[in-house]
């Protein structure tokens, strides 16, 4: 996540600045909705296991997932054998964000009979595919889920299986993979865990604004009130000089 600071679009260390960061982020729903999710899940033999898949599994799976990015002191991050000291990702509310944001932007997939895969529920099933071929026996933290079973490892190694995967070769599900985390991240140090939808305002300081030391929106701060050293203007003013008055003969 190096270069998120910065104006330019590429950050100077080769990471991605903030803005290059954000644009990229809001890439990956549209992505995601160029890809036929329910083809890609029955070519993997994963299908009956999406559709059975409950909103409680998504949730506990994404859950690893946000504590993988932006650990705290939740069960989930203590269970990978990476936490960090107060709140994280999960107590930013970036679970409930991102399964709302995978499902309120890419149209659900429906079959015969009326059942539906959500596409949280798709990409929890991928990744909860990937952690059984990394370790099909962990039981950290005594999860419901595959991949929050994992250890911090255990979750990076999935994703450079999901990344490297050459099923994927040259399809925007490769992108996916490569963005997923950074969208968990975005999440993590927005607002959205405590916004409120109808007035547009934030009901409580975030907990993303914790974390990254963040004063919070303002309408100016003090350094940028009036005039530095007193200049009133950019180039200092040239002395007028002052004419000498001829002397009539």
């Amino acid at each position: 996540m190096a270069g998120l600071g910065g104006a330019a679009a590429e950050g100077g260390d080769g990471g991605f600045s903030r803005r290059g960061f954000i644009e990229r982020a809001g890439l990956f729903a549209g992505a995601l909705a160029t890809i036929d999710l329910a083809a890609l899940l029955d070519a993997h033999g994963l299908l009956g296991e999406a559709q059975a898949q409950s909103l409680d599994l998504t949730e506990d799976t994404l859950s690893g997932l946000v504590a993988f990015v932006v650990p705290g002191d939740d069960p989930y991050s203590v269970g990978q054998g990476e936490s960090a000291q107060g709140p994280g990702g999960i107590a930013a509310g970036a679970v409930a964000a991102l399964v709302n944001g995978l499902d309120h932007y890419v149209p659900a997939d429906t079959f015969a009979g009326g059942t539906a895969i959500p596409a949280s529920g798709g990409v929890a099933t991928l990744l909860n595919s990937y952690a059984q071929r990394v370790n099909p026996a962990a039981v950290r933290g005594g999860f419901p889920s595959p991949f929050a079973r994992l250890s911090f490892a255990e979750k990076a190694e999935v994703f450079r299986l999901f990344e490297s995967d050459p099923a994927y070769e040259g399809t925007e599900l490769r992108f996916v993979a490569g963005i997923l985390p950074g969208f968990a991240a975005f999440l993590s140090f927005s607002e959205t865990g405590v916004r409120d939808f109808r007035s547009h305002q934030a009901t409580s300081r975030a907990v993303g604004w914790d974390i990254a030391s963040y004063g919070g929106p303002a309408e100016g701060h003090k350094e940028l009130r009036g005039y530095y050293h007193g200049h009133r203007a950019a180039a200092k003013p040239r002395h007028k000089r002052r004419r000498r008055r001829r002397r009539r003969r």
